[in-house]
């Protein structure tokens, strides 16, 4: 007996090689990007494979874009790194070439590639048919006999016709996985994000193993600091011990706006500080605090040495952060945690360059638009659910900027499952975008650095069973910094303001409501919208005494398209209450969108739904209401950069525009202020890639 779990993982070139394009997107893209050269591969149509480069750097007239020496070099290589793959499913490459953030192609250029595989392949194929037309014949000529051999011969073409459609479509080991009886194959345990390699994180503890669903806890700020610790002293389950759907919750988070360090402060430009001791790391262990959010405004109070001790406090409690960190590959690194078989991706940025982390720089992560797109589109093939959270907007603003609502529907188109918002310090609306929601701000949870402390607020319960998403608002008195979640008139008043505040969206979110997830969440293709017309055609063969792979390959695996998990049967137990279960008894959603309304369900949403019914009044108001961001991005006319604000309408997809371009175009270089500045001058690239 063979398990799925003694099963080797496929590796990059034996992914690419099977006609994996999204392998052979990585193993293009990483053999170019040292050379500031990013490569978008489409995926093969009729074994063309299409390839768009983007230049990043620029180049002068003896080197320049549209020269043959630096195309005919590039070219080359390309086409002999596909020949090296020795693809089957690979028969020619259509290369085109444009400057990043330029829509005009500088040149383009069809190679036809013969490998020993794919003329084996056509070999193959035309024997096959071949041998059918012969199988035909002979058929024809035994049906005349007599019944028997009638009968003996059908049941030899069935079998006949079932091996040839074998040969010619061979099925993938994932597919051979999904057919077969027994346990699926195991997924690994890393996760290839943005800029590194992330281990995943099981999280084994759960209040009720039984239940399939996943829940997840969302709090708005929590500080521990100042009058919070005065009323606590050294009771550490005194805030959490009123509330504990914490407790229960599979995944609980915050948003931690202090640091746990006991370090000091030599010279602060900041007016207020807020830092509380590293002991108070238990008030969120015994409160059933899982993950924290350090993307905020006071991560960076005690500068780097408070940053360092609050990480290293918080990995040794157990609980894990994100958004801040000792360089910028820290600080954009996510938190991925697998919990009953789904695996949820933690996102936090800032808005706001202020303490930003970069290279040797500790700091918060700060909020790229290009960045967000990015950290989302590496992980999105290989997680279920991605939550993203932004520190943003404006304090005691009842209602998110136009700008935010922009930045979180983009963050949504491009991946993203759930947008969890912090730092007003009062709640705002939400709303439901393309099936999935949007949280402008919760408020404060547990906030210590006030006076006040009694107020209203509420947290989000997020369920997650097999492919819907259940989201709800639970709403919470907080006495002297003790919340409870609460019912009757006092729940109703605070639920009544979030539907009010929420009002001004196109959707806006109800307390309760169940959305219906993609059919595969995890892979998300962008089709474009421009066509790739064929150039001049060439053929790429080269000698027979170059060397073809053998297969090894020492890059870390990206991710790839994988059958749905499934979890293996548990044993029998004693039915326990579910306090997480999206239906009553435990059943699935209706096959129709808008249930009986003899039975109380939350409404389905699906995500090709229309997001504003016909014959609406329009329900934004002509001004917006905060016309200024928590933090102006810089204007327009500074130009475009890896480092620069994005607007959320520019799509970083495969799309192209042909235009004819002249021969002696020169590329500039890009100033800011000065257009006619000095060129720069780089070396032939040609040279180290022929």
């Amino acid at each position: 007996m063979v398990y799925a779990e003694n099963w080797s993982q496929p590796s990059i070139l034996d992914l690419a090689r099977s006609g994996n394009f999204q392998a052979l997107n990585y193993w293009i893209d990483s053999l170019l990007r040292p050379e500031g050269i990013y490569a978008r591969v489409e995926q093969a149509q009729a074994g063309c494979v299409q390839i768009l480069v983007e230049f990043q750097r620029e180049f002068t007239p003896e080197t320049t874009l549209l020269g043959s020496t630096l195309r005919e070099g590039l070219v080359k290589f390309i086409c002999h790194q596909l020949w090296r793959l020795n693809s089957p499913a690979v028969e020619g490459v259509r290369i085109h070439a444009r400057l990043a953030g330029e829509p005009e192609i500088l040149w383009k250029q069809s190679v036809r590639i013969v490998t020993p595989a794919n003329r084996r392949q056509r070999r193959d194929r035309s024997l096959l048919v071949i041998d059918w037309v012969k199988f035909k014949t002979y058929r024809s000529l035994l049906l005349v006999g007599s019944a028997l051999a009638s009968f003996i011969l059908g049941c030899w073409v069935s079998y006949h016709e079932a091996l040839a459609i074998r040969l010619v479509s061979p099925v993938s080991p994932y597919q051979q996985a999904a057919v077969m009886s027994g346990p699926p194959p195991k997924r690994p345990d890393s996760v290839q994000a943005a800029l590194e390699v992330v281990p995943v994180v099981k999280q084994k503890q759960v209040a009720n193993p039984y239940d399939p669903t996943v829940t997840l806890m969302f709090g708005g700020n929590v500080n521990l600091s100042d009058a919070m610790a005065a009323s606590a002293g050294n009771d550490y389950h005194w805030a959490f011990a009123n509330i504990d759907e914490y407790r229960q919750a599979d995944v609980s988070m915050v948003n931690l706006e202090n640091p746990l360090t006991s370090s000091t402060l030599t010279n602060s430009k900041k007016q207020l500080n807020f830092k509380a001791d590293p002991e108070s790391v238990k008030v969120l262990t015994s409160g059933g605090v899982d993950i924290v959010n350090l993307a905020n405004s006071h991560a960076m109070d005690y500068e780097e040495p408070g940053l360092v001790e609050t990480i290293n406090t918080l990995n040794n409690a157990g609980i894990g952060h994100l958004g801040a960190g000792r360089n910028i590959k820290e600080a954009r690194r996510p938190d991925i945690i697998e919990v009953k078989g789904q695996r949820i991706a933690y996102l936090g940025y800032y808005d706001a360059d202020l303490n930003a982390a970069d290279q040797g720089k500790a700091g918060t992560n700060p909020r790229r638009n290009n960045r967000v797109a990015e950290d989302i589109r590496a992980i999105r093939g290989q997680v279920d659910w991605i939550i993203v959270n932004y520190h943003w907007g404006v304090e005691l603003a009842d209602y998110p900027g136009d700008w935010q609502i922009d930045l979180a529907r983009f963050t949504i188109d491009q991946g993203a499952d759930l947008v969890v918002g912090h730092h007003p310090h009062v709640l705002q609306g939400a709303e439901v975008y393309k099936g999935r929601p949007i949280v402008y701000s919760l408020g404060n949870f547990i906030f210590g650095a006030n006076a006040r402390s009694d107020y209203d607020t509420a947290v989000l319960k997020v369920s997650l069973k097999d492919r819907n998403m259940k989201v709800e608002f639970l709403p919470v008195e907080v006495k002297k910094f003790q919340p409870s979640v609460v019912n009757g008139a006092a729940g109703d008043r605070i639920l009544k303001h979030v539907e009010q505040i929420s009002s001004i969206f196109d959707r806006p979110m109800r307390s309760s409501v169940v959305l219906d997830a993609p059919i595969n969440p995890g892979i998300r293709p962008k089709t474009p919208n421009s066509t790739l017309y064929p150039a001049k055609s060439g053929t790429y063969a080269p000698r027979l005494n170059s060397p073809v792979p053998a297969g090894e390959s020492n890059l870390p695996n990206p991710g790839q398209l994988k059958p749905a998990p499934i979890l293996p049967p548990l044993p029998a137990a004693p039915k326990q209450p579910d306090n997480s279960s999206f239906f009553e008894n435990g059943t699935g959603p209706a096959i129709e969108s808008n249930p009986p309304p003899t039975r109380d369900l939350p409404p389905r949403i699906y995500r090709n739904q229309p997001q504003k019914p016909s014959r609406e009044p329009d329900p934004f108001a002509r001004e917006p209401f905060i016309k200024e961001p928590f933090i102006s991005p810089p204007p327009p006319s500074l130009g475009e950069n890896p480092q620069s604000y994005l607007s959320p309408s520019r799509d970083l997809s495969f799309k192209v525009g042909l235009k004819q371009q002249p021969t002696n175009r020169l590329v500039p270089r890009r100033t800011v202020g000065n257009p006619s500045g000095p060129r720069l001058v780089l070396p032939p690239i040609a040279s180290s890639i022929g």
